[in-house]
């Protein structure tokens, strides 16, 4: 689409992870992580501190709340 900001990240190939079982992302908010290229755990779990605070700039979740994910993903990322 013309106008539209490129993604945050890249989202890596193969299957996403279903990020509504992180507590605190909901279907509206796994949508928007994932037009932002976050589509698994993995990702979530590498996210360094500059890039929750880039996530925190651009969309509408708090740094702690993505902190909160972050640490929630890594568990989550070893299954």
């Amino acid at each position: 689409e013309e106008g539209k900001a490129a993604p945050l990240f890249k989202a890596p190939k193969g299957e996403p992870d279903d990020l509504t079982v992180i507590k605190g992302i909901g279907p509206v908010a796994a949508k928007d992580l994932a037009e932002q290229g976050i589509i698994t755990f993995a990702q979530l779990a590498k996210l360094t501190d500059k890039d929750v605070t880039k996530i925190d700039e651009h969309m509408p979740f708090s740094a702690d709340q993505i902190k909160d994910w972050r640490e929630q993903a890594k568990e989550l990322a070893k299954k």
